[in-house]
């Protein structure tokens, strides 16, 4: 019965080792699982900051480009309004005072208008001269150019003339818009 007793000892001992073995071997491998699993989560960790971090540019970015488009539109709307404008305005004639003679020098505009108590000889007459007109004319320099429209459009027969510039068609864009503002 001792004998029996010692080999059942011995065969629990065994057992045990087995068993604390096979434990071991559970225990080592499923911290080997967590450890795989933390890195795991510290690397979607990252990825979700990283793409958080991306969400929150872009809302930023979308943000500023939304402001630049409502701008874009503001400034569309007010080019539309302004040729709207433009093209709703009488058209803005210029005649040419020298058409055959080729001459040396500056360009002037010069505007003609017909007397407020200037008789038309006929109602189409009136209709052309109703705004006056601008006379493209070139000179050495403004007082020529006075003198040649002078000439040709004298006061007795009621015209008046206006300032002498120089041509707003021919100046760099700039200086054009200077110049009308």
């Amino acid at each position: 019965m001792t004998a029996i007793i010692l080999y059942a000892a011995l065969l629990l001992l065994a057992a045990s080792v087995v068993v604390n073995r096979m434990g071991e071997r559970r225990v080592r491998s499923a911290r080997d699982e967590i450890a795989t699993a933390e890195k795991d989560i510290r690397t979607m960790d990252q990825r979700v900051q990283e793409a958080r971090k991306t969400l929150e540019t872009t809302r930023g970015t979308l943000g500023g480009l939304e402001e630049a488009l409502a701008e874009a539109k503001r400034q569309a709307e007010a080019l539309e309004r302004q040729l709207d404008a433009v093209q709703q305005a009488p058209m803005e004639l210029f005649h040419v005072f020298d058409r055959l003679e080729a001459r040396p020098g500056t360009i002037w505009e010069v505007a003609v208008r017909r007397a407020p108590d200037a008789l038309y000889t006929s109602g189409a007459m009136a209709a052309s001269w109703r705004d006056g007109r601008a006379y493209l004319v070139v000179a050495a320099n403004q007082k020529e150019a006075l003198d040649r429209v002078a000439q040709r459009f004298p006061r007795v027969n009621g015209y008046e003339i206006g300032p002498v510039l120089t041509c707003r068609l021919f100046l760099p864009k700039d200086a054009a818009e200077r110049k009308r503002a």
